[in-house]
């Protein structure tokens, strides 16, 4: 997901045929052996780093925030990695100019003990450039080789590379991406042969695609989807979705559960034909914990029988106009599915629209950013000032 105007993460609507990866369709899926397993990044409660290094690169983290967040019981972070923002173009290539600032950071966050994914994180512009001229997948290659080739150094007890969020290919465009996730897997391989690696599905990393996919016969991938249903609710007010598939960005003031009586009678910011009918779908799926769990124990059954890893590495909420304790509700339900089917999470974000902190959205605030109350209990995270507030009270006595 991608925090802009984007329309990418309209993945959930309009789901159609499973895609297939097509890549060593005969090939019995190799399982990680515990002690390959024991040398990769284990991604088990995660936060995502948005606006580090895409868009205006104002939300930057310190080694003691990132310190901070391993405290809470968090094991990794991902960063999301715009090249065009770095001065590469799908169509002309080029070196990243951030290049050394974003090793930096990968450096303090394992400094800080945490485990990293640096996750290319394209715009939906320019995916479909790519999407649209093949030719410029070469490039696409080029610029893995050289990530690939500076992260190589790094631990790969403790650094993963996602080749491509959220790919779009939808329609019969899907029987492409295979082919290039596979040329893009190789061109890491090359610098990286054993690093863990992050794949995924087209039709924007839904689990519906992921699950077509035919896996790789390679001990050190894991397989990523991204959740966020239901998407009336978790959208709400996103101004920037495509009218189109959904009217989430003409509501505000959504609860989870659904509250049929309260959430029908909210008004629109502007009249939509489709409005009823999407309200009336909303209310009738049912979307409460057992739904969210149903739906996550797919993906871990999934994961059980082909001897793989999954990981949902976004869910989340957007922050302004959805009451706290509905937001935080989701979140919990979400979390906890993912918990019990042992599906390693990344909550979309740490500080931004979709932030869990008081100064979500507010650049320049690196070091002084304090959690939300409620996110501690929703993320089974440790209340840290609460646990160093605790011993001097009872001296206190």
């Amino acid at each position: 997901m991608t925090a802009s105007p984007d329309g990418d993460r309209r993945a959930w609507l309009g789901a159609a045929a499973l895609a297939t990866f097509g890549v060593n369709a005969k090939a019995r899926p190799q399982a990680p052996t515990p002690a390959t397993a024991a040398a990769l990044p284990r991604l088990a409660r995660g936060l995502n780093l948005s606006h580090w290094f895409e868009y205006e690169r104002g939300q930057g983290l310190t080694l003691a925030e990132l310190r901070g967040l391993k405290r809470l019981g968090l094991d990794h972070v991902r960063l999301p990695v715009d090249p065009v923002v770095g001065g590469w173009h799908p169509q002309r290539g080029g070196q990243l100019a951030f290049l050394g600032e974003l090793l930096g950071a990968v450096d303090m966050a394992v400094d800080a003990g945490l485990e990293v994914i640096v996750d290319l994180h394209l715009e939906p512009a320019d995916k479909q450039i790519i999407e649209d001229q093949p030719d410029t997948e070469a490039e696409l290659q080029r610029l893995w080789q050289q990530l690939a080739r500076n992260l190589a150094s790094r631990p790969r007890t403790q650094v993963a590379l996602e080749l491509f969020n959220e790919p779009q290919y939808y329609g019969l465009k899907r029987l492409r991406w295979p082919g290039l996730q596979r040329r893009l897997l190789d061109a890491v391989r090359a610098q990286a042969p054993a690093h863990l690696v992050l794949l995924s599905g087209s039709r924007g990393g839904s689990f519906e695609s992921l699950s077509g996919l035919t896996r790789l016969n390679d001990p050190a991938v894991a397989y990523v989807f991204h959740h966020y249903e239901p998407f009336l609710f978790t959208h709400q007010g996103a101004v920037w979705q495509d009218e189109r598939y959904t009217t989430a960005g003409l509501r505000q003031g959504l609860r989870y559960p659904p509250d049929a009586a309260h959430d029908s009678a909210l008004p629109l910011r502007k009249p939509h034909p489709r409005a009823a009918q999407e309200m009336a779908d909303h209310l009738k799926a049912g979307w409460g914990p057992q739904r969210l769990r149903a739906e996550m124990d797919r993906a871990g059954r999934w994961a059980r029988e082909q001897g793989v890893r999954v990981l949902c590495n976004e869910f989340g909420c957007i922050r302004a106009g959805v009451d706290a304790p509905s937001r935080y509700r989701w979140i919990h339900d979400m979390r906890s599915a993912l918990e019990a089917n042992d599906i390693g999470w990344t909550l979309w974000d740490y500080t931004d629209i979709f932030g869990i902190t008081a100064q979500s959205a507010q650049p320049g605030q690196q070091g002084r950013r304090t959690l939300d109350a409620l996110a501690h209990g929703a993320l089974g995270l440790l209340d840290t000032a609460a646990a160093t507030a605790a011993p001097a009270r009872a001296g206190a006595r």
